[in-house]
């Protein structure tokens, strides 16, 4: 879908809270979890590398198990959506992330979910899978070629229109290129906020990204 075109106020907000979801994640993963993203899966591959390297297996295990998480989640919203419209798969994908991060939210407030804990690996995988989800959310909204984990691409995009801008004297920035610096910021914003939490050992840690896709379903819902 080109920036040029009229888009629904809802999906701009599902990529905006999504993005948020993602930074927050994956500070709740690397500070409290033991050294692991859920969402970036190309820096927790480089972790697993490292650990591995390192001889740290327990470490390499919870990045193993984030990856393997992440894999689940996008293969089952790739299911979750099959033979549906964006609408409708956008409502089961969120309503099943949601569904997901309160099991983690339940899990992290029963359970001792520090580095040594076995049950830290179970917040890990709902947290995972759920980034997962949330990866295939990004397709269905399909808005500027944001995706909704991730977002290196979304700045070498932003590097790119920025730069083509300037050199061809055009100082008018494509909706398309505020678009993905909007959702590439609220990642930073997500991740902010969440390490604000983890300073200040606010129990709202674990709720920001719950809170962050509720409202995007809500938000879905009442524009769809």
């Amino acid at each position: 879908m080109s920036g040029t075109e009229e888009t629904p106020v809802y999906l701009e907000r599902v990529l905006g809270a999504t993005a948020f979801a993602a930074g927050a994640v994956d500070v709740i993963t690397f500070a409290k979890l033991g050294g692991i993203l859920a969402s970036a899966m190309t820096g927790n591959l480089a972790f697993m590398g490292y650990y591995l390297g390192r001889f740290s297996f327990a470490s390499a295990l919870g990045s193993a198990i984030a990856l393997l998480g992440f894999v689940m989640g996008g293969s089952v919203g790739t299911l979750l959506g099959r033979g549906r419209g964006r609408d409708a798969a956008l409502r089961l994908l969120l309503a099943a992330e949601v569904v997901l991060l309160a099991g983690a939210v339940a899990l992290w407030l029963a359970t001792a979910h520090g580095v040594e804990s076995v049950s830290r690996y179970g917040v890990i995988v709902l947290l995972a899978v759920s980034m997962g989800l949330q990866s295939i959310v990004g397709k269905r909204v399909n808005l500027s070629n944001i995706p909704t984990v991730v977002f290196t691409s979304t700045l070498t995009n932003i590097v790119i229109a920025l730069t083509e801008m300037a050199a061809s004297g055009r100082f008018r920035v494509p909706a398309d290129t505020r678009r993905q610096t909007v959702s590439f910021l609220l990642y930073f914003v997500g991740a902010l906020a969440a390490g604000f939490a983890v300073h200040f050992h606010a129990l709202v840690l674990i709720f920001l990204p719950l809170l962050a896709v509720g409202g995007a379903l809500a938000s879905q819902l009442r524009g769809a």
